[in-house]
């Protein structure tokens, strides 16, 4: 695994008004991939040479782990088809790159596409921009655009960026065309009220001190619970950063690994699962609240307060991407060693067991989405995408598509049922010999491009 030289400090964090911290480390490294970049705009040479990193360090694979995937059955046949290609209303850099995720639910604003100049929400059914940030704002959030999160309830997302800052977007109430910057956290307020506690300042390295409610570092991996009342952020400050909505507030903050944190994902139940540079993945939990614990905060709002439950660790080489699938018992993950592990989850001290491994890239798998019906998208650093469709039984995978077309690393991926679906996730061939579905895939890549394709795939012929 190569590394960078540490430029910044991890954060840690002590709390003297009484809510709940953790204490951070206070030397890191950082990993580096095709996962980010130096500066807002990637060009082709720094693309390239990040690349080669990328496939330098995922020379080795995992042979300790059975192989899942397999070529499709004869009863199963899958096609795709290149939509769209999704370009900023304004004049941007053809290299730069962008993020994309795509909502679990199949509201209006179902696909978040940040850039560096602009954060758009799309309609998953016509692909048309439903909400996009204005220029003056865009500049207010200048910077590499790292990760992007949507949030619940339908027109706001959260993007994470190189100055270690998160941003709060909201579609307008007067002009829901228009998306606000609504806050940079952590916000004015949050720091004011904390600065005076000597205790809420950390060292972050030698003569450097900040408060433990700020990243350190880039903004890696954000995630929102499905509740949308609590926001995950992780950086490559090595910590993960636990935030309240609608309040805004940081409530916790945790040395999660060893090493940079590159990605989070939450589970239904609130588990968060955090992936690092140092080999492993890391399951955390809110701590159950003691039998009395209604009646001594009654009035009161509970505070989850999160704690390690389990270290996962079957990769060989730096972990870049999380997903959850089948409603939080399956979790994928990849790294550069050019596999995307799948764990179920068991309920023992592990939480989650590794049952193989999904095999196929040339390169490091740079980004993961699953969808429902059994849909899983790998990004990588090989320049495709692949599809991967789970068996009924959970114990198999068939590579359906192998989608090419970008000139560069694919960094992020999302994945949605076919909107025209949705109610039913599947429909009668017209030939009457099984079931066809659907589904759009949204692919981001270094080279500046955020592509959208249909996949469907026929099954259950007899």
């Amino acid at each position: 695994m190569q590394l960078l030289p540490r430029l910044c400090m991890a954060t840690g964090n002590g709390d003297g008004d009484g809510e709940g911290s953790g204490k951070g480390d206070s030397s890191s490294g950082k990993l580096a991939t095709a996962v980010s970049s130096s500066s807002s705009t990637v060009s082709t040479s720094s693309s390239a040479a990040a690349a080669a990193v990328s496939e330098a360090s995922s020379s080795t694979s995992l042979p300790s782990l059975p192989s899942l995937s397999a070529a499709p059955s004869a009863s199963l046949a899958a096609s795709f088809v290149h939509v769209t290609t999704l370009r900023p209303l304004s004049a941007a850099p053809a290299s730069s790159a962008a993020a994309v995720v795509a909502a679990g639910d199949y509201s209006l604003h179902g696909l978040v596409v940040a850039r560096p100049s602009s954060v758009a929400l799309h309609d998953m059914s016509t692909l048309e921009v439903t909400s996009t940030s204005d220029a003056e704002d865009a500049a207010a959030g200048a910077g590499s655009v790292k990760c992007v999160a949507h949030l619940h309830g339908g027109g706001a997302a959260v993007t994470g960026h190189q100055d270690g800052r998160l941003r709060l977007w909201r579609a307008s109430s007067r002009t829901p065309a228009r998306l606000r910057l609504a806050a940079a956290l952590p916000t004015v307020a949050d720091r004011l009220r904390r600065f005076p506690v000597p205790s809420n300042h950390v060292a972050v390295r030698r003569h450097h001190r900040r408060l433990w409610i700020e990243h350190a570092d880039t903004v890696s991996g954000v995630a929102a619970s499905a509740d949308g009342r609590l926001l995950f952020s992780v950086s490559w400050d090595k910590t993960l950063k636990v935030w309240a909505l609608p309040s805004l507030r940081c409530l916790q903050s945790l040395p999660a690994h060893d090493d940079a944190v590159n990605a989070v994902a939450v589970a239904l139940d609130g588990t968060v699962y955090t992936a690092s540079a140092d080999k492993r993945v890391r399951v955390w939990a809110p701590r159950p609240a003691p039998d009395d614990k209604p009646r001594r905060t009654r009035g009161k709002k509970h505070r989850p307060a999160y704690h390690l439950v389990a270290t996962l660790s079957r990769h060989t080489a730096a972990v870049n991407a999380l997903a959850v699938g089948c409603g939080g018992q399956a979790l994928y993950s990849g790294g550069n060693d050019r596999s995307v592990v799948v764990w179920e989850r068991e309920d023992s001290a592990s939480h989650m067991v590794a049952i193989g491994a999904l095999r196929g890239h040339r390169k490091a798998v740079l980004s993961i989405a699953c969808a429902a019906g059994g849909l899983v998208v790998s990004g990588s650093a090989d320049q495709t995408v692949r599809a991967w469709r789970r068996a009924a039984d959970g114990r198999g995978y068939a590579c359906v598509a192998v989608i090419e077309g970008h000139g560069a690393a694919v960094r992020s991926v999302a994945a949605a049922p076919a909107p025209a679906l949705a109610p039913q996730k599947r429909r009668p061939r017209g030939d009457g010999g099984g079931e066809e579905e659907e589904w759009r895939v949204c692919s981001a890549s270094f080279d500046g491009e955020v592509r959208v394709w249909s996949l469907r795939v026929s099954s259950g012929l007899e």
